[in-house]
């Protein structure tokens, strides 16, 4: 398979459609420590504070399909996944007020979507990547092949979408997320998982990178996996809700696994246990580098 190849297009703020914006510093290529990607500058809006690429690569094929799923997936563990698909359904249950029919979008491999079909949710996902809607771990769940973009399953009404570490992947997350509050039922209720691209995690992240005199970023991965192109703080993940029409319920930050390889080297090791104390001490401080929200369609909206 050949890789993929980009293309330039430069665009206003994908989450607020101003052209305002600061740069953070440079990503991917020559501006990772291990030359993943293609380089690209990263920026922040100063109108919603969201962050994106300047200019955007945008892929001519499917990047997710140059990876095994084993590879892509290997933080991740199955039934830790499950637990969380049982605890977000009843959530959603509480919310609702009963269990209906539950959208997930982007559902990899299909763990979520296990767990809440086990409490009683009928279940659906949207998945683009073959080879991981072709998991052998979604048990019998069906399935649309298809973009978030393009799925027709968004044209059907759902009780609950789960947007579970897809927002980022979009290039235009706020049309995504037009689509699933009118495909919410009056009082259904979407929940968002998203990175958040304004934690002390990041902004550590980013200080230390001048302090080696590098005009990197730290934020987003445009060109490489996990290929996270926009960008959220909860300030800009409020404002695009309530844009929207969204009733904001719950809006908090929360630890984020640290993605730095373990190396033997002295450097390493020290960079790796600092990212793990930003973490940490980001999450205890309410600054954590992970964002979740549960938003409603109003009942009368």
């Amino acid at each position: 398979m050949s890789p993929t190849q980009w293309r330039e297009e430069t665009r206003p703020c994908p989450i607020c459609g101003n052209s305002r914006f600061r740069s953070l510093g440079s990503r991917g290529g020559d501006a990772h420590r291990s030359g993943l990607g293609v380089r690209t500058s990263v920026v922040r809006c100063r109108t919603c504070h969201g962050v994106y690429p300047r200019p955007f690569l945008v892929p001519t094929g499917n990047p997710y399909a140059e990876h095994s799923t084993d590879d892509y997936f290997r933080l991740h563990e199955r039934a830790t996944k499950v637990k969380s698909g049982e605890e977000l359904a009843e959530r959603a249950r509480e919310l609702v007020g009963g269990s209906g029919r539950l959208l997930e979008l982007g559902c990899g491999e299909g763990g979520l979507l296990v767990g809440a079909r086990r409490i009683g949710w009928t279940v659906r996902g949207v998945e683009m990547t073959e080879a991981f809607a072709r998991s052998t771990h979604l048990e019998g769940i069906e399935v649309e092949l298809a973009s978030v973009e393009g799925c027709r399953s968004l044209d059907e009404q759902w009780d609950a979408v789960l947007l579970a570490a897809i927002l980022e992947h979009l290039y235009d997350p706020r049309a995504c997320l037009a689509r699933v509050f009118r495909a919410l039922a009056p009082g259904g209720v979407a929940f968002i998982d998203v990175p958040n691209e304004c934690s002390l995690w990041t902004r550590l992240g980013n200080i230390y990178m001048r302090a080696r005199r590098r005009e990197w970023a730290v934020n987003l991965s445009p060109t490489f996996p996990p290929y996270h192109v926009v960008g959220f703080c909860p300030r800009s993940l409020r404002w695009l809700l309530d844009d929207i029409g969204f009733d904001v319920v719950d809006i908090r930050t929360h630890r984020w696994s640290n993605a730095l390889p373990e190396t033997g080297s002295l450097l390493g090791r020290i960079e790796r246990s600092a990212a793990e104390a930003a973490l940490s001490l980001g999450a205890w401080l309410g600054s954590g580098a992970g964002i979740t929200a549960w938003a409603r369609r109003p009942p009368n909206g």
